[in-house]
C-alpha cells in the first residue's frame, strides 16, 4: 500500500510537470531587443565581420545583455533579426527565438 501511494504521488507530479512544460507558451524577447530598420540595413550592408560586431556592440550598449559569444561578440539571431538576451535560443521547431529554452519543446 505504501508503494502504491508513493508511486501515485510521483506519477501525478510527473504528469503535472510534463503538462506544464508542453502546454506553457514560450516567452519571446521584448521588442527592445529587435533591431530598428535603419540598424538592420546598416548591419546587412556591411560585409566585414569585425565591423558587424562593432555595430551590434553599439546597438546592445543600452540593453541588459551579459552573455557573449566565444569570441566576445554580441549574440545575434540572423533569422529573427534580434540581439539575443541571456538564455535566449532560436527554436527550430517553433521558428522563433525563445527565452529560457531549457524547458521548451520537450519532443
Amino acid at each position: 500500500v505504501a508503494y502504491l501511494v508513493i508511486f501515485h504521488i510521483l506519477f501525478v507530479l510527473f504528469v503535472w510537470t510534463y503538462w506544464k512544460s508542453v502546454f506553457t507558451l514560450p516567452v519571446q524577447p521584448d521588442k527592445k531587443f529587435h533591431m530598428s530598420y535603419a540598424d538592420q540595413e546598416r548591419y546587412e550592408s556591411e560585409e566585414r565581420p569585425e565591423v558587424q560586431r562593432q555595430i551590434l556592440a553599439e546597438i546592445a550598449r543600452k540593453l541588459p545583455v551579459y552573455t557573449r559569444t566565444g569570441t566576445g561578440g554580441i549574440r545575434f539571431c540572423d533569422r529573427c533579426q534580434l540581439i539575443k538576451p541571456d538564455r535566449c535560443h532560436h527554436c527550430s521547431v517553433c521558428a522563433m527565438c525563445v527565452l529560457k529554452m531549457d524547458h521548451h519543446c520537450p519532443w
